[in-house]
């Protein structure tokens, strides 16, 4: 896991263009990290930005690492705190190239239908020669510009051999054209096609997959357009609509029907159901009342409310999700690392092997030696693919986590994603996690009086009470549609029970042991109920006990499907918790769980993961408690719900938004997916380089008859990217 900046070091971020290929990556990385002072830098080569930490005060500053990003070749757009900024500014800038590059296109295909039509229209070769020279000047001028900055830098990339594949046939055909008596007759072809078709194919190539790639974020385009940008304060009386980020911790804000709220906060007044589904990817609503908490960005349904203010608007819900998914998306995951060491010896790799192959042609070759030497040297050149190195796993990443993010899971960074695919153990904390972690009734028990009775005393006894077990009474009773009785007075006894005068008669709602104590004889059969994997409050009015309520914290609906999911994926589920034996027990035997740990401590949670580690398990702890922090911490992967605490939210690697349980093995499943599409997409580029640039190189040829034509090498060096992007968006409808 990528560490965080110390607070003595500060951390830029850039905007780069120029950057097309794993080269280029290679080139900014090492310029930027030879740099003294400087402690980290990470290229993100699908958003163009570059993210430097440094020490203030060692020399560096933004000149300096302008100077050395623009010595390697390319132009910095400005310099930004956070990646959001930053990736506006290399957005820009890239739909401004898209422009460009899409009229480039328009002209090369103008000027390249004529040119590979030469023949059958009876162009004369001078007329052939000056619709090229627009063409290989204007059409191919980003590849050429890449050209002359890779000679300056001293570093090659994508740019270099469609330039010098390009700039070979075109000079050859030219001399041709120019000085045909000085070569041999069957040498005298030119190769206007190749200058056509590389320069037409590759730039549209670069168009569609610059296309493509922006599809790939589009899941963090749709949470930063659906964050509201204003909020309805009210302040001295009156309804102000100020931006979200005029308001203030603490202050009030107004939520209407059909409204977003604004920011995260605490429902004050009103209640009404909400659509979670932009952070939660859960389509039904969820009802919201005073006490409850709201996330900015989410739909009101129904009623008004009105909300106090808990965080402000840069660290709402939305905001963070935002920014959680932006760096997780720009970190590296260590598979990738290796592609850019072989990306980085990749391009002389090739421009040696092409000069190596043209002059083995030139010297050994069958006649027309010229010809096939030059057609061995543009092919070469042409076929070798860079940018399907470079884009392999990033691309991957970027929609997997954007799809994450739309079913409401948050991957801290790429490393997380392949100790999430090769889990072996889940551990589950019990309340609060695997069950709601507050108290229903999950049965009444009547002796005395009847059912009414004690609904309505006992709606009328807990109405005042904060005792986690009065909301469960209320939600009972309300369900029932029951009335309570007319209160005169109230008293609670804290730990004990509640009292309260209704009519003249003296209401006591409590445990049985209190009930006792005041004189009201309890049932032995109801009195042993009080032991075991339940808990009783008893109802008693005057000295008649007239019944009792029996509560335990409930199974989530949908805990036994997440654990039938996750066991039928290899994976062993194991129940952590502090509770007694029997209620855990009970708890794990209803969820589907064979193995148990109860009435353990938070620090023998850790123990626990540390032991199954040390037995060669990669385990993952699934959480929500302050309780939860140290085995959360402690796992290879901890999974936070984030309706817990936020020390449980900072000590995980995954959050899940959704309290639907199954969205940890959905994201097991697509950590695993995302690692497979990173390893197909590196299979093909790796294999699409051993394959082709052998038979560009004419090893075919001799034996089969079979030389690639630059033009087909072209289409294939643009197809191997545009596939990659392509295999990668698939990740987004898993």
């Amino acid at each position: 896991m990528k560490a965080a900046p110390r607070s003595e070091e500060t951390k830029m971020v850039l905007p780069v263009s120029g950057m097309h290929c794993a080269s280029c990556v290679s080139k900014v990385e090492k310029a930027v990290g030879g740099l003294a002072g400087v402690t980290s830098v990470a290229v993100h080569l699908p958003s163009r930005t570059v993210e430097v930490v440094f020490r203030p005060g060692g020399g560096v500053d933004f000149k300096a690492l302008k100077r050395a990003i623009e010595r390697a070749g390319y132009d910095v757009l400005g310099a930004t705190e956070t990646r959001s900024a930053a990736e506006n500014l290399s957005l820009l800038a890239e739909q401004q190239e898209q422009s460009r590059l899409i009229f480039r296109l328009e002209v090369a295909a103008a000027l390249s239908l004529p040119l590979i039509s030469a023949g059958a229209l009876n162009l004369s070769p001078y007329t052939a020669l000056l619709l090229a020279l627009p063409l290989q000047i204007y059409g191919g001028w980003h590849f050429h510009e890449g050209l002359a900055r890779s000679l300056v830098r001293r570093a090659a990339d994508m740019n270099t051999l469609v330039s010098l594949s390009t700039w070979a046939a075109f000079l050859f055909s030219a001399y041709v054209v120019l000085f045909p008596e000085t070569l041999p007759p069957a040498a005298r072809q030119t190769q206007w096609d190749a200058v056509a078709g590389l320069i037409t194919i590759v730039t549209f190539g670069r168009w569609l997959e610059s296309k493509t790639r922006g599809k790939t974020n589009e899941a963090v385009l749709k949470l930063m357009r659906i964050a509201p940008k204003t909020a309805r304060v009210a302040r001295e009386g009156k309804e102000l609509t100020v931006p979200i980020a005029q308001v203030k911790v603490g202050e009030t804000i107004l939520v209407r029907p059909g409204e977003q709220i604004a920011m995260d906060g605490v429902v004050l007044s009103g209640t009404s159901t909400l659509d979670e589904a932009l952070l939660t990817g859960e389509s039904m609503p969820v009802e919201k009342a005073p006490g409850s908490r709201v996330w900015g960005g989410t739909i009101n349904k129904t009623g008004s409310m009105e909300v106090r203010v808990s965080r402000p608007g840069s660290e709402s819900a939305v905001a963070r999700i935002v920014e959680a998914v932006r760096m997780s998306q720009a970190t590296k995951p260590r598979i990738q690392k290796f592609a850019d060491t072989v990306a980085s010896y990749f391009v002389p790799f090739i421009v040696l092997t092409a000069v190596a192959g043209a002059v083995l042609w030139a010297l050994y070759g069958p006649e027309p030696k010229v010809l096939l030497a030059l057609t061995c040297l543009v092919s070469v050149l042409a076929v070798a693919c860079p940018c399907a190195l470079g884009l392999a796993t990033p691309l991957a990443v970027i929609a997997g986590m954007g799809h994450a993010a739309e079913l409401g899971v948050f991957i801290r960074n790429a490393d997380v994603l392949e100790e999430t695919s090769s889990l072996d153990v889940i551990l589950f904390d019990k309340t609060g996690t695997l069950t709601r972690g507050r108290p229903q009734v999950v049965e009444m028990v009547v002796v005395g009086g009847s059912r009414e009775d004690i609904l309505r005393y006992a709606l009328a006894a807990e109405q005042r009470s904060e005792h986690p077990f009065a909301s469960a009474i209320i939600s009972y009773a309300k369900a029932e549609k029951t009335e309570a009785a007319p209160v005169d007075y109230f008293e609670a006894f804290p730990g004990r029970g509640v009292m309260v005068k209704s009519g003249g008669k003296t209401v006591r709602a409590g445990s049985l042991s209190w009930l006792k104590e005041m004189g009201c004889p309890v049932p032995a059969a109801q009195s042993g109920l009080l032991t075991g994997a339940v808990s009783m409050l008893g109802l008693a009015v005057d000295s008649d006990f007239l019944g009792a309520f029996i509560l335990s914290d409930t199974l989530r609906p949908s805990a036994r499907e997440a654990v039938e999911r996750l066991v039928a994926m290899g994976l062993e589920v194991v129940l952590v918790s502090g509770d007694r034996n029997e209620i855990a027990y009970r708890i794990a035997e209803q969820a589907g769980i064979g193995r148990v740990f109860a009435e353990v401590l938070p620090e023998e949670k850790m123990q626990i993961v540390q032991r199954l580690q040390s037995e060669g398990k990669k385990v993952a702890m699934v959480g929500e408690g302050f309780n939860d922090a140290p085995a959360l911490s402690q796992a290879d992967v901890g999974i936070a719900l984030a309706s817990g605490t936020d020390i449980a939210i900072e000590a995980a690697d995954v959050t899940i938004m959704n309290p639907d349980l199954t969205a940890v093995a959905a994201a097991i499943a697509l950590s695993r997916r995302i690692r497979q599409v990173i390893r197909e997409n590196l299979l093909w580029a790796f294999s699409y380089n051993l394959l082709l640039v052998p038979v560009a190189a004419g090893v075919l040829y001799p034996r089969f008859g079979i030389l690639l034509k630059p033009a087909y090498a072209g289409a294939a060096m643009a197809l191997s990217s545009i596939s990659v992007a392509l295999n990668s968006l698939r990740l987004r409808k898993v």
